[in-house]
């Protein structure tokens, strides 16, 4: 539990069951932050084999500080679809365990910014939704008809999205969208009906996101193919040519192309103006820009020389390499020696090419005899733990392959202390965006 929380000071200990919420047994977090919002609280709990009952004053906006072994105390809600193009199907064999869960669960969407689609929602579920008035939902729309949503999911009982939308807007609920584009079925006029479909229905829907499929060499489509500069370049004036009129009328975008779509067909990104705010960081839309705007801040306060001469590398996925190249040429300091590394990924092949999915093996493979002293990675390669790359390897472990010093940047400022080999820098906690090599 959170240390001085009020949880901790009614006297809750590492170990406990949680029973009760003021006589209410949760389901999952989000019940135990909903029925424990009042100033006073008391909690049922088992602690070895008895119960007892604990009582909390605390502020009413402030959490209980309860940690949880998993967010959901009953079950994840997996997902019910059969899509054509869904990443985990796309898989190989012999990663984590936790990796092929496919998740489509609505308690995640709004506790993690998880994507769900609200097809395998029950009756009771939905009651719950709308009475607790989870917003904002992230929901994975990909087409707004019908039909053609039933088909891209696989689904022939997937319910009609725009209903769904309405009822949750009625409700207070806000949700931004998601639209993972497949060349020759959702794109083109399906594309622009989705688009002014979920326009008409702002601010409940607040934004929507096209997002590139992503396809691996172990995926088995039947009817989606990657797309080539020349369907992302189409994607992208799709968009643009819907934000004019979004913003003479909301005052934003509301639509926006992923980052990924721009690097593929070679255009230079929006500027960070564009992303309003950022509200689909969630589906890689905005955060190069964003960490862009970071370096500027934090490369103006670098040191001006490397803390011992030595030579470091950034690893990077093939996609992002030339964006870093570009941050790399302002980070001039004495003593220190630069080089920006593409790593091509063999688990998943030459159509994944962005850094958070570099396998650990890949990378040792891209560096290997190239003698650094120093190499740093980006922290979305990771775990959520911040301990494992998506096939299993740890930085310690390709510290010990590469027998060089491995570091993980989570920001611009860590990538520059980092590559400099300066700890404890000039650079204040607020000041870390997250890093976009990734």
């Amino acid at each position: 539990m959170t240390p001085g929380s009020p949880a901790e000071r009614a006297g809750l200990q590492p170990g406990d069951r949680l029973l009760a919420v003021n006589g209410m047994v949760p389901r999952d977090i989000i019940d135990v932050r909903f029925d424990g919002s009042g100033p006073s609280v008391e909690l049922d709990v088992e602690r070895a084999g008895m119960r007892v009952v604990l009582y909390s004053e605390k502020g009413p906006d402030e959490d209980l500080g309860i940690e949880f072994d998993s967010p959901a105390f009953d079950h994840m809600k997996t997902c019910n679809n059969a899509c054509d193009f869904c990443f985990i199907r796309g898989l190989p064999r012999g990663l984590r365990r936790s990796l092929y869960v496919k998740d489509d669960d609505f308690r995640y969407s709004f506790l993690y910014g998880n994507f769900t689609t609200l097809t395998n929602l029950s009756d009771a579920e939905w009651r719950r939704l709308i009475f607790q008035r989870l917003s904002p939902l992230h929901v994975s729309v990909h087409a707004t008809d019908p039909e053609l949503r039933r088909d891209l999911l696989g689904n022939a009982h997937a319910p009609p999205i725009l209903e769904q939308l309405d009822e949750l807007g009625a409700h207070g609920i806000h949700v931004h969208a998601q639209i993972v584009l497949m060349p020759g079925r959702n794109d083109g006029p399906a594309l622009a009906r989705t688009l002014e479909d979920l326009a008409a229905r702002h601010p409940a829907v607040e934004s929507a996101a096209v997002v590139p499929v992503g396809l691996t060499v172990h995926s088995r489509p039947t009817r989606a193919r990657p797309l080539d500069p020349a369907d992302a370049n189409a994607a992208i004036q799709l968009v643009e040519r819907r934000q004019a009129p979004c913003r003479r009328a909301f005052g934003v975008g509301f639509a926006y192309a992923a980052d990924e779509l721009y690097l593929l067909a070679g255009r230079k990104l929006p500027p960070a103006r564009a992303y309003d705010g950022y509200p689909q960081l969630q589906n890689g839309v905005g955060l190069v820009q964003l960490f862009r705007e970071s370096w500027k801040r934090a490369v103006r306060r670098r040191p001006t020389r490397a803390a011992a001469p030595h030579s470091v590398a950034w690893a990077t996925g093939r996609l992002m390499a030339p964006i870093m190249a570009e941050l790399a040429r302002d980070l001039r300091a004495e003593g220190l020696a630069l080089e920006v590394v593409a790593v091509d990924n063999s688990l998943f092949g030459g159509q994944v090419s962005v850094a958070g999915l570099m396998p650990g093996v890949d990378v040792v493979a891209a560096l290997s005899g190239r003698n650094h002293d120093r190499v740093v990675l980006p922290r979305a390669m990771f775990d959520v733990a911040g301990r494992l790359t998506i096939d299993g390897w740890t930085a310690e472990r390709i510290a010990d392959a590469l027998e060089a010093e491995v570091l993980v940047a989570s920001s611009a400022e860590d990538l520059i202390e980092q590559t400099l080999g300066v700890r404890n820098g000039p650079f204040a906690a607020r000041d870390r965006v997250a890093c976009a090599a990734s």
